[in-house]
């Protein structure tokens, strides 16, 4: 029973210890705006782009083609890198969201960094 207690302890710890690492790594946002028209209420338009926002505050921006229906798959072909770019720099998707229409999507990902 002594034994029994001390590994269900154990295993506790532990788990407590790798949720608090992963806590410490942070969080990147990507933005994705896939336009061709104005955004939001504005009479703005955006152009399509990724932005990158980084857990320590460094961000980065790529192009991508506007938005039309040829174009459609080499933006997913840039999107689709960027996010492995970041598997492979040790982040983990989190979540992620869309809102808008053809020709005015803006989608947001949420990776967390691992340790």
């Amino acid at each position: 029973m002594k034994n029994l207690i001390l590994i269900l302890s154990t295993i506790l710890l532990l788990g407590i210890f790798q949720e608090a690492n992963a806590q410490e790594g942070g969080y990147a946002t990507v933005r994705v705006f896939d336009c061709n028209k104005s955004v939001g209420l504005g009479s703005g338009y955006i152009s399509s782009k990724i932005f990158i926002v980084y857990e320590d505050g460094k961000t980065e921006e790529l192009p991508l083609l506007g938005y039309s229906d040829k174009n459609e798959l080499e933006n997913l072909k840039t999107v689709n890198a960027t996010i492995n770019r970041l598997k492979s720099k040790g982040y983990f998707l989190i979540a992620q969201y869309t809102t808008g229409d053809q020709g005015n999507l803006i989608s947001d990902y949420t990776f967390l960094k691992q340790q």
